[in-house]
């Protein structure tokens, strides 16, 4: 992680020194920097194997200091430019690149990454944020001062943790709401794809990357396609690997993660342990009827792949400290607890499958307004059950027809009320705007691009990178490639209907590296996962419910409809049959999670 101060004029070094201070963390060790124009630095951390050259490299001769968090995967493509026998760190091929090219150079890189460069002697800087936005980057700047860092709730804790936290930080949890608001309007998410010019004149923050310029090839046969995503899949995990890392993955019974899983383990031959990471727990039984249990699918795609599986813990007080501490994985209690037997294994790189459903395993409904808008209307009328006329006019009608009034079905509605319920009425409504991204794309096209407007990719990857690095762990998402993500916006939805199974795309790629049982499970739904999350839930809601009369006075919960909650409580104690059990112990296990992040946050620790 990487953070510090930029100003062409007067010393930074003690508001550096308080973003410092807020960042810090027991496990990493901090490595100080500065010069005329900048004061900041580098945290390691003992686990990871990253050393200074991987976050810094200076040259007084050519003028440039690089400073640089995350790494740039098409190293070996970018070396071939540069003369025989020159540095090969990233850093290094960062500065040559830019002094060669200027700050148009970063639309080359494919990488996860963050990069300051300081241009000393001639009074500027430059700050870049990676294409997609897996590297997590926030900065504040006064009209003298640019601050950053990658921990991007440090950076708000620096500059204003004696504030009340910003209620749309936390409603998020309960509705549509702005991923990327901070905790302060003060401090901002640097946006993806985008760099920072500072100069004599300013600041001025230049877009570099565009996909929605890119155009749908209607010349593309199916085998090229495939071909095409079969060498990029491949390629994509290829290069994310790093023999100085011990690896594992995310393993769960869908194929994205399965096919990621695969092929890292591949790649990985020579190490002679690769575990398996799995969100479901191991000792638990859901009571009731037959399930499909997860768990088997998850041993079976181990056991092709030569993987260890490994599952989360069971028990509720695991899930109480994690929950306690939920933001620091974005509300993912089972990553925080399955994180922990990454690092009991000696793993230190993880492998996911995240990003999957948004591009290269997607099946969204939009496809059938393509071939509508296309006029193909015999492909149209042979993907839907006319046969059975009530399911295919619910298909049309979800598929096509809401989606084109902006309407939203009742189901999801009525979701978004029960969520919400226990929020003050003014704080209820869904941001539309949000909403609209998600649910009303009239194209596969433009639902590729508003899953990256939407922000919830860049989302979980923030959260996961700081917590990750805190434990030292690393996370890499090769289905979020830039060159699949440009590739599929390519792609015209026609190619996509030779099947009517979901997932068409990596169902055929992953036939040789998954079980038939994986290809042929089309639920996205751990039923083993959820009916412990809910039973783990109640438990700790009895729990917490003794303490909620306490956060009333919690100026940053001031969102919270206490009375309704009380009379909710009151009303449980009674045995009343009317509330909703669920819900409300729901409630309570959100609160304490923000609860317990608001005390840390104010705190002068972490």
């Amino acid at each position: 992680m990487i953070l510090g101060s930029v100003s062409l004029s007067g010393d930074v070094s003690a508001i550096s020194q308080g973003i410092r201070v807020a960042c810090s963390h027991p496990d990493l060790r901090f490595h100080a920097l500065g010069n005329q124009l900048f004061a900041g630095g580098f945290f390691l951390n003992d686990r990871l194997p990253w050393k200074a050259d991987d976050f810094i490299f200076e040259s007084r001769e050519n003028d440039i200091l690089v400073l640089m968090s995350g790494a740039v995967y098409n190293r070996a493509e970018l070396t071939g430019l540069q003369a025989k026998g020159a540095p090969t760190t990233d850093p290094s091929i960062v500065a040559g690149l830019f002094l060669s090219e200027g700050p148009g150079f970063v639309s080359r890189l494919n990488g996860d990454f963050v990069i300051l460069i300081i241009r000393t002697e001639g009074k500027e800087a430059f700050l870049f944020r990676d294409h997609v936005g897996i590297r997590p980057l926030a900065y504040t700047y006064d009209g003298r001062v640019l601050s950053f860092s990658t921990d991007i709730i440090g950076l708000s804790r620096a500059f204003c943790r004696e504030k009340r936290i910003k209620e749309d930080f936390f409603l998020k949890n309960f509705k549509y709401a702005d991923y990327r608001v901070m905790p302060c309007d003060h401090v901002k998410k640097f946006p993806p794809g985008h760099y920072l010019k500072i100069c004599k004149d300013g600041i001025n923050i230049t877009r570099y990357w565009n996909p929605e310029e890119i155009k749908t090839d209607y010349k593309l046969s199916y085998d090229r396609m495939l071909s095409d995503l079969d060498y990029l899949l491949h390629d994509s995990v290829r290069i994310r690997c790093d023999n100085r890392f011990t690896a594992g993955a995310h393993v769960s019974g869908g194929l994205d993660s399965c096919v990621v899983a695969a092929l890292a383990r591949r790649e990985y031959f020579s190490q002679e342990r690769f575990h398996g990471f799995s969100w479901s727990p191991l000792d638990f039984e859901p009571p009731g009827e037959e399930f499909a249990d997860e768990r088997e699918l998850v041993n079976k795609s181990c056991g092709k792949a030569n993987i260890i599986s490994v599952f989360s813990e069971s028990g509720s007080d695991g899930f109480m400290k994690a929950w306690a501490s939920f933001f620091e994985y974005g509300h993912f209690y089972a990553e925080h607890l399955i994180s922990d037997r990454a690092v009991e294994s000696g793993t230190n790189l993880v492998f996911s499958g995240w990003g999957g459903d948004e591009f290269i395993s997607t099946g969204v409904t939009a496809i059938e307004s393509d071939l509508l808008r296309e006029l193909r209307f015999r492909l149209f009328l042979k993907r839907q059950r006319i046969d059975e006329p009530k399911l295919f006019v619910k298909r049309v009608l979800y598929s096509v027809v809401l989606p084109a009034l902006g309407i939203l079905d009742r189901s999801a509605v009525m979701g978004f009320r029960s969520d919400a319920c226990y929020l003050k009425k003014e704080y209820r409504r869904p941001d539309r705007r949000m909403i609209r991204e998600f649910h009303f794309n009239m194209s596969r096209r433009k639902f590729h691009l508003m899953m990256l407007r939407f922000y919830h990719l860049q989302l979980r990857c923030e959260h996961w990178t700081v917590a990750g690095y805190r434990k030292g762990l690393e996370y890499r998402y090769p289905l979020l490639d830039r060159r699949i993500v440009e590739y599929m916006i390519r792609i015209p939805s026609v190619l996509l209907c030779n099947t009517d199974e979901p997932r068409p795309i990596l169902r055929v790629l992953g036939q040789s590296l998954v079980p038939d049982e994986v290809l042929r499970n089309y639920s996205k739904r751990d039923q083993v996962y959820f009916a412990h999350m809910h039973k783990s839930c109640r438990e700790a809601g009895r729990i917490y419910i003794d303490q909620a009369d306490s956060w009333r006075e919690n100026p940053d919960l001031q969102f919270v409809d206490f009375e309704l909650l009380e009379k909710d409580i009151a009303a449980y104690r009674k045995g009343s049959e009317a509330v909703d059990e669920m819900r409300l112990f729901r409630m309570l296990v959100y609160l304490k999670g923000m609860h317990e992040f608001t005390l840390k946050y104010h705190s002068s620790g972490w």
